[in-house]
């Protein structure tokens, strides 16, 4: 079969697409883009994230206390926070420490502690808060302030820790 001339210039002038037609399959593309773009999360803030991990890291060791049976404490210090757990005596589980943090006040059972004092003086007291293996949780509240955010941390009527922003 003998292809002529006319034949192959009609393949060539049905073939492929025309510049409007990608010029509007990229101004789609880019409008999509950039809407998902838009729409992306915004990077939670260093103390805000810690604050938050913090409050979690409490009701976590809450639950283990009531599913081992074990008493857990937690010490509050100028830069941190130490968990411990009950064997006995009191025996050191993990630290955590605060980045960025400017101020850390604590209130047990509504009485204020001076822990700078208690820095000075932690030869053999005991926790500060603890997380019994039933459930109850002391009450205390947990400031943490930075820069530009105020946070404290309280357990609730039920013993789970809550976080509140304050402006």
């Amino acid at each position: 079969m003998a292809v002529t001339a006319s034949d192959t210039r009609l393949k060539w002038t049905e073939a492929g697409f025309t510049l409007v037609e990608i010029l509007c399959v990229l101004a789609l593309l880019g409008l999509t883009a950039g809407l998902v773009v838009l729409n992306l999360p915004k990077p939670t803030p260093p103390l805000r994230a810690e604050v938050h991990l913090l409050a979690t890291t409490l009701n976590l060791a809450s639950r283990e206390s009531v599913i081992d049976g074990k008493a857990r404490a937690v010490d509050v210090s100028e830069n941190g926070v130490e968990f411990f757990r009950y064997e006995g005596e009191w025996v050191s589980e993990t630290r955590r420490d605060f980045p960025d943090v400017f101020r850390i006040d604590l209130k047990v059972e509504n009485e204020n502690i001076d822990l700078k004092a208690r820095a000075k003086s932690k030869k053999d007291l005991p926790p500060l808060i603890h997380l019994d293996a039933t459930g109850n949780v002391t009450p205390f509240e947990l400031l943490v302030a930075g820069r530009d955010e105020r946070f404290i941390l309280s357990p609730n009527t039920r013993g789970k820790i809550m976080v509140d922003v304050q402006p």
